[in-house]
């Protein structure tokens, strides 16, 4: 037997008839990154418990901080009085968020709570529990996760608020967390890579594989952080986040190490190869995830870090879903990631808010590293698909929520008349805006951290770090200058977006790369709404807004696209079962009988 992860109480198959060299090579990397992962931990929770909590500030925040100060016992009084005040706080409504952090201070802190204050805990959350479990998928598990730690822990207490018993309630919550990564395992994820949402879902289940007394639901909490890290992993380009995404706001989108979303400095939690920023906003989430401990495979962290070689990741998410949806059609995605940079697109229907559709991002000491175009729409009938308020009071509601959708030249929300298609290195945008449309303008991000920028041949040419690439457009543009960045703003109504990316190592120079993509002559017909490129390396790229897509003369069939493919993870739509692997370490995740198995022979 192999021994996994230090508190893994799951079930593992793991047969050796000895304990070959490959073996044993495999124990020296597991014990590096249990101990540089358990000193990150330690080290970032020491510098959030020293962290104050202001008045009128997010008033999560109190309480996270309010957790690691207990936990560590630094500034532990400041900590109680913290929890204490936030239970009494009867302003403040407890939504996914609060019931969630709360019952897992009660298991977490255990006696370090003081009786009177769990009675108080308990009372609020018993009056939280409503018929109201969110819109969004993390809302959801925040939701489960809290109901049924509450109903093992309270299984006697009185009603819910919703009229539900504790009992009740937890059974109701495991079926739904079952159901979920049952779902999420066969057809992908709905809020899916989320920078700012990707958090909660590794925080819940590392909460439930720590606290569920059923072996069932610690078993595929365990293996579902194993698949929600990995995927993580294999886009991770030195503490980047890479590639397309759901749920990543206005003002993080173009950033690459400053202000990025909650979320990804749990990455650099994980799997190292950057420092931890634990002075950017929301922050404090981490607190837990550093008391938390889980640890994923090493193999995991592997993959994160090296970068010495190039791949393709293709992966399937799941069905858009709404009040105005029927079948809606998933979301594919491809990653073209190397050791410099990474090209990342996204096509199929739109997340609700707050979706990342495509760009290019390169390793940079500087922030703000990535380029992308987009038309920044602005409809009642697109969001009326995905929210349940009436048309006519749609937009106003969300725009209340979020200020920054009413604003023209917004950096994130795809657009519905926008369709995109990738082979490799490049990336092929096209846009086909109706004239009722609000917003008649596609935006280009250019960061002003460029070593070079020229235009000729058709061609904006760059060279950014240790890469080159190239832009070209159907149509002409004109720049906007911004105070971090420049704005290329396109104003037709059909017009084609071509993105090509190389390592600056592939030419002698910068010059004989705008030479080479000079020479190019990439095609648009706009009564067809159909590109035609051959790349700089060859490849015939033929693309018809929201029809073909054809490669080297191949067309791609979607409906055999991969639920997982690349690398380090592989999973075929349907199957429930995960492959894992690195070098010559090689386990399967197998959701329908709940088991992991490992084999570190040499293959």
């Amino acid at each position: 037997m192999i021994a996994l992860p230090r508190g893994g109480r799951f079930l593992v198959a793991a047969v050796f008839a000895v304990l070959t060299p490959a073996v044993r090579a495999q124990a020296p990397a597991a014990d590096s990154y249990r101990i540089q992962f358990l000193e990150r931990c330690r080290v970032a929770r020491g510098i959030m418990a020293q962290q104050a909590w202001e008045p009128g500030t997010d008033s999560r925040m109190r309480i996270y901080l309010g957790v690691v100060k207990i936990a560590t016992g630094q500034d532990a009084a400041t900590g109680q009085r913290y929890l204490a005040e936030a239970v009494a706080d009867t302003s403040q409504t407890w939504g996914s968020f609060e019931v969630y952090a709360f019952m897992d201070a009660v298991l977490r802190l255990g006696p370090k709570l003081a009786p009177a204050l769990v009675d108080r805990i308990h009372s609020r959350l018993a009056a939280s529990f409503t018929r109201d479990f969110g819109f969004t998928d993390n809302h959801m598990l925040q939701y489960r996760t809290a109901r049924y730690l509450f109903g093992q822990t309270w299984p006697e207490g009185p009603r819910l608020a919703d009229g539900s018993t504790p009992g009740q309630s937890q059974q109701d919550a495991a079926q739904w967390i079952e159901q979920w990564i049952d779902a999420t395992v066969r057809r992908g994820m709905y809020e899916y890579d989320s920078p700012n949402y990707h958090h909660m879902y590794l925080l819940c289940f590392a909460t439930l594989h720590q606290y569920a007394r059923d072996e069932r639901i610690r078993q595929k909490s365990w293996m579902m952080m194993q698949v929600l890290l990995a995927d993580w992993a294999t886009k991770y380009l030195a503490g980047d986040w890479v590639g397309a995404h759901s749920r990543e706001k206005y003002n993080q989108v173009t950033h690459t190490r400053e202000h990025t979303g909650a979320a990804t400095q749990f990455g650099r939690l994980y799997f190292g190869g950057a420092p931890l920023r634990l002075d950017l906003a929301e922050c404090y989430y981490i607190a837990l995830g550093a008391q938390q401990e889980f640890e994923c495979l090493p193999l995991i962290e592997r993959l994160a870090n090296d970068r010495s070689r190039t791949y393709v990741l293709r992966e399937l998410k799941a069905p858009r879903r709404g009040p105005r949806i029927h079948d809606g059609e998933p979301t594919w995605t491809y990653t073209y990631m190397t050791p410099t940079f990474a090209v990342g697109s996204s096509w199929g229907d739109l997340t609700d808010v707050e979706n990342h559709r495509w760009d290019l991002t390169w390793k940079s000491p500087h922030d703000g590293a990535t380029c992308f175009f987009i038309n920044p729409s602005y409809s009642a009938e697109q969001l009326s698909r995905y929210f349940d308020t009436p048309v006519d009071k749609v937009l106003a509601d969300i725009v209340r929520q979020r200020p920054y959708y009413a604003n023209p030249n917004k950096w994130v929300e795809g657009s519905p008349y926008e369709d995109v298609w990738q082979h490799e290195n490049t990336v092929v945008d096209l846009y086909n805006l109706p004239p009722d449309a609000a917003r008649q303008h596609i935006n280009g991000f250019f960061p002003h951290i460029l070593t070079e920028r020229r235009e000729a041949g058709g061609w904006i040419l760059v060279h950014a770090d240790q890469i080159f690439f190239a832009v070209w457009t159907s149509v002409p543009g004109t720049w906007v200058y911004e105070p971090d960045y420049e704005r290329r703003v396109l104003q037709h109504p059909r017009t084609a977006v071509i993105l090509e990316a190389v390592p600056a190592s592939e030419y002698p120079s910068f010059d004989a790369f705008c030479a080479r993509m000079q020479q190019l002559r990439p095609k648009f017909d706009e009564s067809t709404l159909t590109a035609d490129y051959t790349t700089s390396r060859g490849h015939r790229i033929q693309f018809t807004h929201r029809g073909a897509r054809i490669v080297d003369g191949v067309t791609a069939n979607l409906a055999e696209w991969p639920l997982f493919e690349g690398p380090g993870m592989n999973a075929r739509r349907g199957t429930g079962v995960f492959t894992l692997q690195y070098g010559d370490e090689h386990v399967t995740l197998d959701f329908n009988r709940a088991t992991a198995t490992t084999n570190t022979a040499a293959r």
